[in-house]
């Protein structure tokens, strides 16, 4: 008690206890939930087989109003999963109030055709009635990253890539492993992007991938050609032992003609961001005598710092002094 000023009566003491208790109750939930998005926000990007994978309900929507609390969309297609209502609510400024810091808000244009995402909506109510009155209610997957909005041109190399992404993904992990290695042979130019990226993520690439990915490493993308380049420095990294089937001598020609397509790279690929990978898969290369020559040539030669800097690197890594 302060000298001079009274005593409050207990009462007003145990009004102001509840009071003063009440107040991390009530915030709890409320920094919990923000905690939750903003690390959902964090999270790294995903490729398109894992929202396709980890998606409860995917579908292709028509944007009927857009300015409400919910999106209101009109369900097109429903390409996994099966969808409650032929028009959704869709819940998503709870995303916009913790996107990170430069990063445009969600929004839903009327009349927009999207390639939506889903997960259940994670607010409802806990009662059985209540649960129902929501039960049209879902929310992105991700936030943005659970949308794909369908461009005027090429939407349908996208609609038949979720689709066949979603078949692979409802299988049994060996078999997803073989779905996937099948994407790379698809004239769809999505799923052997899709199918690269995805086999990168597992670490699931093997030498019987050698006469794909050489082939891809003549792609006119710069992107597949990355994403080849990658799988083949995994493969090189691995020292893998030859494959059950096929003779010794089959497995080290196709080793041998990956090692020279991604010299090719290396030394004559147009883009240099390309270079740089394939530089990578040659430092993976097990023998390194085999590509110190081209390394040397590749520090003094390339036009570009940075494939010049990647080399070097290599070579110091191997112990090599220039």
């Amino acid at each position: 008690m302060i000298a001079g000023v009274p005593a409050p009566p207990a009462a007003g003491w145990a009004r102001l206890g509840r009071f003063v208790v009440s107040i991390p109750l009530i915030a709890a939930p409320v920094l919990s939930g923000f905690t939750l998005l903003s690390a959902e926000a964090e999270m790294p990007p995903l490729n398109l087989f894992q929202r396709a994978a980890r998606a409860s309900l995917v579908v292709h929507v028509r944007v009927h109003e857009g300015a409400l609390r919910f999106a209101l969309v009109d369900v097109l297609e429903v390409l996994k999963g099966s969808a409650p209502a032929e028009r959704l609510r869709i819940a998503f400024r709870d995303f916009n109030f913790s996107r990170p810091r430069g990063t445009d808000p969600i929004t839903f244009p009327n009349g927009e055709e999207e390639i939506l995402f889903l997960t259940p909506y994670s607010q409802v109510p806990r009662s059985q009635k209540k649960k129902e009155k929501y039960s049209d209610v879902f929310e992105l997957l991700l936030g943005a990253q659970g949308r794909i909005t369908v461009p005027a041109e090429g939407a349908g190399a996208i609609f038949d890539a979720v689709r066949r992404l979603v078949q692979v993904a409802a299988q049994d992990p060996a078999s997803q492993v073989e779905g996937l290695q099948g994407l790379l042979d698809s004239e769809n130019p999505v799923l052997p992007e899709a199918g690269l990226e995805e086999m990168a993520r597992l670490r699931a690439a093997t030498p019987v991938l050698y006469p794909r990915l050489i082939r891809l490493l003549r792609n006119p993308s710069p992107r597949l050609r990355i994403r080849s380049l990658t799988l083949v420095q995994q493969i090189f990294s691995s020292r893998p032992p030859l494959p059950r089937s096929g003779s010794a001598e089959e497995a080290l020609d196709e080793a041998g003609e990956s090692l020279a397509a991604v010299l090719e790279r290396a030394r004559n690929d147009p883009d240099a961001a390309v270079r740089v990978q394939a530089v990578q898969a040659l430092a993976a290369w097990p023998e390194h005598a085999d590509v110190e020559a081209d390394l040397r040539a590749i520090a003094s030669q390339d036009a570009s710092q940075e494939v010049r800097f990647e080399a070097e690197r290599a070579l110091f890594r191997a112990g090599v002094r220039r």
